[in-house]
């Protein structure tokens, strides 16, 4: 993937980081994760590397737009977005086809909800008590990761149908 291809896809990351923002949603924490398509597409057409850079343009460029850089919210959304695209690079390159951006997508929305609260109680509030929350978060994840695999499985298969490949 071209260097202009990448820094286009994490501009359209942190577009739909910030318009997402904006979305009400039934918990102030809560997002539907839309720009993790991005990533995942990313990850699926070039690589772990290249994904964990739309990764972290996204979180720092959109915290800084929406005035929380180095708020609790940006190292909560660098420790979510960090940990769940590290997990679903390394299980897209252990399970390589074996495995659709569906079940990598699940995989990284629950280690994104995961690194979330364990930063929320060893930082924030340093109290177990936060860990109560995982199940409904888990819960959330479900959805938001089968979507977004979902939406993203169709943006890969269409981008290698017009050409796209990793060099392109």
């Amino acid at each position: 993937m071209s260097e202009t291809r990448l820094a286009s896809l994490a501009a359209l990351a942190v577009v739909i980081h910030t318009l997402e923002g904006m979305i009400p949603m039934p918990f102030p924490w809560m997002r539907l994760g839309l720009a993790n398509i991005v990533t995942l597409v990313v990850l699926a057409l070039s690589g772990l590397g290249s994904a964990l850079m739309v990764t972290v343009v996204r979180v720092v460029v959109g915290s800084l737009i929406a005035g929380q850089l180095l708020g609790p919210g940006f190292f909560l959304a660098l420790a979510g977005g960090t940990a769940a695209t590290v997990g679903m690079g390394l299980l897209h390159r252990v399970a390589g086809g074996g495995l659709s951006l569906v079940g990598v997508s699940l995989a990284g929305a629950f280690l994104h909800n995961a690194a979330q609260l364990a930063v929320a109680g060893l930082v924030y509030t340093r109290h177990a008590g936060v860990f109560y929350l995982l199940p409904v978060l888990m819960g959330l994840a479900l959805p938001t990761g089968l979507v977004t695999g979902w939406l993203a499985e169709r943006v890969v298969r269409r981008m290698k149908d017009d050409g796209e490949s990793v060099n392109g």
